[in-house]
């Protein structure tokens, strides 16, 4: 290995956890030279467990291939992440403002475009909304100068915030020749504006199930989980949360921090919340993805504002209520017909009726069941790329 070059080495499974299910063919002790090494790009290494999430997919993802070696660019220091892509002296300035944080992922992401075989965007709005043009373009860029293969899976293109950026995101989006968006909108905007329909194959949490059993409990009290990143909502969910504890529809509140924003939106909620009736606690996301999943998959319904948040209470039939403050919260529920308010400030009562009747009208049986297709589908996509 490159003394440049930091790699994890870690063991995916932890003990006294759920399953991560492995095939362990490429990580055997016998992987041939011959793997093709893929490089991931994304929002990873921010803290957020969305964007981390991604990795861990994406990596679990190519351990059903035989012959492909993920490399996850930049990624968190989670113990999941064992194929984490760091270079070991940016690796400290990864999240630093200005030129310096800039310097260092730069230098990250050409090496990591240097030293692998194909060059793949993976996982979330990363052509449009608040994503980086820069970014974009420089990977899609030096990967098309260093003669390596540019592809796409799960991502969003749109929504755009001027017609400038659209211009520049479609125009990076029309050379990438493997193309798989996340959800109806997203193709839709590429066939409108650049003549080819690219398959929608999803978003990548839609394989989770396929890829990790969630750790389950004999006790399992009745929880609602409030995963809110924004100030907007706190009144909101206050008065929900005021009505849940009076009708004593659940026995514990869990206050779940995802990412870096929340924690003290969260934190503001529960000063605020006085119950009479259930029991209280918070968790914030730190240092284990997968422990993140089994508080939200072992949950009676969810409260949030974070589209992940949303997408793995659903792939594990767990009732949600998503806060739509962004368009593409409203294309998963739209796409995938699911309950709740669309506007971006519903009001109290809207809120109160929806998780009420999720809490008690038996809303939790099974709706989701196609994670094993959905891995399938994935595999097939990057086998096609990397062959």
């Amino acid at each position: 290995m490159n003394s440049a070059i930091e790699e994890s080495t870690s063991d995916t499974k932890r003990p006294g956890r759920g399953d991560v299910r492995n095939d362990s063919a490429r990580h055997s002790s016998g992987s041939k030279v011959s793997d093709k090494r893929v490089a991931f790009f994304g929002f990873y290494g921010r803290h957020n467990f969305g964007d981390d999430l991604f990795g861990f997919l994406l990596q679990g993802i190519c351990r059903t291939q035989a012959g492909i070696r993920p490399v996850i660019v930049g990624a968190s220091a989670q113990i999941e992440l064992v194929d984490a892509f760091h270079v070991p002296i940016a690796r400290s300035l990864w999240n630093r403002p200005g030129f310096v944080g800039a310097a260092a992922r730069a230098s990250t992401y050409l090496a990591a475009i240097f030293k692998c075989d194909v060059a793949i965007f993976g996982g979330g709005s990363l052509f449009g909304a608040d994503a980086s043009v820069g970014f974009a373009r420089f990977v899609s860029l030096w990967s098309g100068l260093f003669q390596k293969p540019v592809a796409a899976i799960g991502v969003s293109v749109g929504p755009f915030k001027t017609p400038e950026r659209k211009r520049k995101f479609l125009e990076i989006v029309s050379r990438i020749r493997y193309l798989a968006v996340r959800d109806h909108a997203s193709a839709q905007v590429v066939a409108m504006e650049i003549g080819r329909t690219p398959p929608n194959l999803g978003d990548l949490a839609f394989s989770l199930p396929a890829i990790y059993t969630p750790k389950r409990t004999e006790s399992r009290p009745k929880t609602l989980i409030v995963a809110i990143h924004l100030e907007a909502y706190v009144d909101v969910v206050l008065a929900t949360l005021s009505e849940v504890d009076r009708l004593g529809l659940v026995d514990e509140v869990v206050f779940l921090a995802l990412d870096d924003e929340s924690v003290s939106v969260t934190g503001d909620i529960s000063r605020l919340f006085f119950p009479k009736n259930v029991r209280v606690s918070r968790f914030t996301y730190a240092h284990s993805i997968t422990e993140v999943i089994d508080r939200i998959a072992l949950a009676s319904c969810v409260l949030t504002s974070k589209l992940h948040g949303g997408i793995v209470s659903y792939v594990y039939n767990v009732p949600t209520l998503l806060f739509c403050y962004q368009k593409k919260c409203v294309d998963f529920l739209n796409d995938n017909a699911l309950p709740g308010p669309r506007e971006s400030m519903p009001t109290s009562e809207d809120c109160i009726a929806t998780v009420s009747g999720m809490l008690t009208s038996g809303q939790n049986e099974c709706r989701f069941s196609g994670a094993e297709t959905r891995l399938l589908e994935f595999d097939r996509f990057l086998r096609s790329i990397s062959r």
